[in-house]
């Protein structure tokens, strides 16, 4: 299965930062990502003019696609530059690397649907949302949600509360939960 990560974003609810390269315990967000994708496969990283320093630091070592810097439109890029079926992952998920074995269950329980497009649903407090992980057997046709309850391992950072959050679970262990 191809591994898309999308690292292309404005950033800007964080001000407007590159922010798969915004520090979380002492690495770039996206290191996490790039380590979990690589337990599936070799991934390929999508950019955009808006991350010059992701390109010049990880384009030389990992395939690219650059798109323009809209979400939707850099996703059908990098699906056709890939092909399907793909795993396509965000790049603000510090702690994904502590999460294979959930990504993973993920990956499976998409590869047993009959739907086109799955997509993670992360259930916290009541409430779900999707941190931007989807497995794609065409670039469109019938959506189903997977839902899964949220561990830290599972976190997205979009906001500076997200951030704050984030760099409080730095003690993270290899099951996905906070030290202590």
């Amino acid at each position: 299965m191809n591994v898309i990560i999308m690292a292309g974003g404005r950033g800007s609810r964080l001000g407007y930062l590159e922010k798969p390269l915004v520090e979380v315990c002492g690495r770039p967000m996206v290191d996490g990502v790039l380590r979990a994708a690589a337990a599936v496969e070799e991934p390929i990283l999508c950019t955009s003019p808006f991350v010059p320093n992701v390109e010049r630091l990880y384009c030389g070592s990992l395939r690219c696609v650059r798109g323009s810097g809209d979400y939707v439109s850099d996703l059908g890029t990098a699906l056709e530059a890939v092909g399907v079926p793909a795993l396509v992952l965000p790049a603000d998920m510090p702690f994904l690397d502590h999460g294979i074995r959930e990504l993973r269950r993920f990956v499976d329980m998409a590869l047993e649907s009959r739907a086109q497009v799955i997509t993670l649903n992360v259930c916290r407090h009541g409430r779900c949302y999707q941190p931007g992980v989807s497995v794609f057997r065409m670039p469109s046709g019938e959506w189903e949600d997977i839902h899964i309850l949220w561990r830290a391992a599972l976190m997205d950072v979009d906001d500076p509360g997200d951030l704050e959050e984030a760099r409080g679970y730095c003690g993270i262990t290899e099951e996905g939960r906070p030290e202590g």
